[in-house]
């Protein structure tokens, strides 16, 4: 219903004055820029009396909000108030003042056009009901948001700029500083607090512990006073912010912006020596994160793992009483129903690993090709030499030590189908005098195919090492019970108890399934030639049993067990 169908039926307009401004600077005077909006717009409503307008009594304000979005307390309970059929115009000092973006405003329009309402600007005549009010709006805003773009830019310049010269541009004060003019001053009783948690960390050498320590001696943050007068900070440190208090330049007096680093203004807290030692501590830390060392069981292959969809498999364990399973698993995040997402036991993964990498390093020949293939000239029979001798001490190495020849030769593993497939550069076996080298990757085999069990998610690892046997008497055991159990089912007499008998043929019935195993399978589990890993338990555990002597074969992985 348009507003002239309203005043012919005699209902009022009823009009929401909407005010906004983007700092909080000038927000506590008397009259203020929101006031003054507001005063302009209802004296617009009031000279629209005569066309049935009036006023409703909320205020619908946002002062220290940018224009930039619509994530305003006040444009949200307006909106709302229009959903709900509350408000028929909404009325603004300026266009700009409603939204500075055009994305934003069209959002506004559906919202308006859906509730039959519209909104005026008193500073601004256009008509949005033709074509060529519409374009004189859109060009509107396409200025305003031109305006704010521009003047984020100049904030930013001025920001980087200040930060240039080492002026503090304001945010959190960090502990052991107060603002006087804007500027920073060391509080002498914080700055003790700093320099005892600098000093603290070098002596335990580790965050995590440092942690624990601070929080046993009553060490808290500093605390915050907010410009509505509540207060923050006063509790116990925590990883993340003991990481940023420790690598905050502002203690050896620097100022940093973005990526670089320049001399602040202010003074400097702590002596150079003990923030370069507690520099250097955190970069060694870290970088023994990043080889995987400093954990309680390393991971050999973190970070240079691929699943089947190309996402890398990170490292993950599991406790169950004082033992420790590890696993590597695809990323997080994956759909946990894509085929391509898997599990794989981190030992039994990294065993086969080794020993795939020390036969192709051990193998002179092959050594030999894959460093001509890396353009090693003459010194390729030094390194094969040099490397064939490690390789006979792999077994024995650390993970430290193993982690440095993945990285010195770019190690990567990625499953592929239901193989595993390690590739390498051989030029990092040269080294650092031909580091350079351009040569393709190198691929080499790792033993052991991937066969997923039932309808589980996990693959477990099976070893094609032929003709090796392995008897498992609780396969053999269910292999006798299941024949037995249809002989039982065929020939023997069913209970007189009703119940009884249902529940004996249930057992039965289940037990039966595995008699109509393909013989060769059979076979393989009385020989013990079956795939490493199938058990009892696991072939239990199975649903309906394909009939399909193939499909058999390929669910329980005797493809790959000859």
């Amino acid at each position: 219903m348009s507003r002239d169908d309203q005043r012919r039926q005699g209902r009022a307009t009823r009009c929401a004055i909407y005010t906004r401004k983007s700092t909080e600077e000038g927000l506590d005077q008397e009259f203020n820029s929101l006031d003054a909006q507001r005063e302009a717009c209802a004296a617009y409503v009031l000279s629209q009396k005569h066309e049935g307008w009036s006023l409703l009594p909320d205020y619908y304000d946002d002062g220290g909000y940018t224009g930039g979005n619509m994530d305003r307390p006040g444009l949200k309970r307006l909106l709302a108030d229009v959903q709900a059929g509350k408000v028929d115009v909404i009325v603004v000092y300026k266009v700009d003042r409603l939204t500075r973006a055009l994305s934003d405003f069209s959002k506004i329009v559906d919202v308006l056009d859906a509730a039959g309402a519209s909104f005026v600007s008193v500073t601004q005549a256009f008509n949005t009901t033709t074509s060529m009010g519409r374009l004189t709006l859109n060009v509107l805003l396409s200025f305003a948001q031109f305006e704010r773009e521009v003047m984020g830019e100049r904030v930013r310049d001025k920001i980087a700029a200040s930060k240039r010269k080492g002026i503090w541009m304001g945010g959190p004060v960090p502990l052991g500083y107060d603002v006087v003019d804007r500027k920073l001053v060391i509080n002498e009783q914080e700055a003790k607090t700093v320099r005892h948690i600098f000093r603290r960390y070098l002596e335990l050498g580790s965050v995590r512990e440092l942690m624990t320590a601070l929080a046993s001696e009553g060490v808290r943050s500093k605390v915050q006073t907010m410009r509505d007068g509540s207060k923050r900070g006063g509790c116990h440190f925590v990883r993340g912010p003991l990481y940023c208090l420790l690598k905050n330049p502002i203690y050896a007096g620097q100022i940093q912006h973005h990526k670089a680093v320049y001399p602040g203004q202010h003074e400097a807290l702590l002596s150079q020596e003990l923030w370069d030692r507690t520099q250097a501590s955190l970069s060694e830390n870290g970088a023994s994160r990043r080889r995987g060392t400093n954990a309680i069981e390393p991971s050999l292959l973190a970070g240079r793992m691929w699943d089947g969809g190309g996402r890398a498999m990170v490292a993950s364990h599991t406790n169950k009483g004082a033992r420790r399973y590890r696993y590597y698993i695809s990323a997080p995040g994956a759909d946990r129903e894509d085929p391509n997402s898997i599990r794989l036991p981190a030992g039994e993964v990294e065993t086969l690993f080794r020993q795939a990498l020390a036969g192709r390093i051990r193998d002179a020949q092959k050594l030999t090709q894959d460093l001509e293939a890396a353009g090693a000239g003459p010194t390729r029979f030094h390194a094969a030499s040099r490397y064939g001798r490690i390789a006979d001490d792999m077994s024995t190495m650390t993970v430290s030590e193993l982690r440095q020849l993945l990285a010195d030769t770019d190690v990567r593993v990625e499953i592929k189908g239901d193989r595993m497939v390690g590739s390498y550069l051989p030029q990092g076996l040269l080294g650092a005098e031909q580091s350079d080298a351009q040569g393709e990757r190198c691929q080499f085999k790792i033993p052991g195919v991937l066969v997923r069990r039932g309808h589980e998610a996990r693959l477990v690892l099976v070893a094609d090492q032929p003709g090796r046997r392995r008897v498992n008497s609780h396969l053999v055991a269910l292999i006798a019970r299941s024949f037995a159990a249809r002989k039982q089912l065929i020939e023997g007499e069913a209970p007189t108890n009703k119940a009884t008998a249902n529940a004996r043929k249930s057992q039965l019935s289940r037990a039966v399934r595995m008699s109509y195993l393909a013989p060769d399978i059979i076979q393989s589990i009385l020989e013990g030639t079956q795939p490493q890993g199938l058990g009892a338990r696991e072939m239990l555990r199975m649903g309906n049993l394909p009939m399909s002597w193939v499909a058999q074969r390929r669910l329980f992985g005797f493809e790959h067990a000859e």
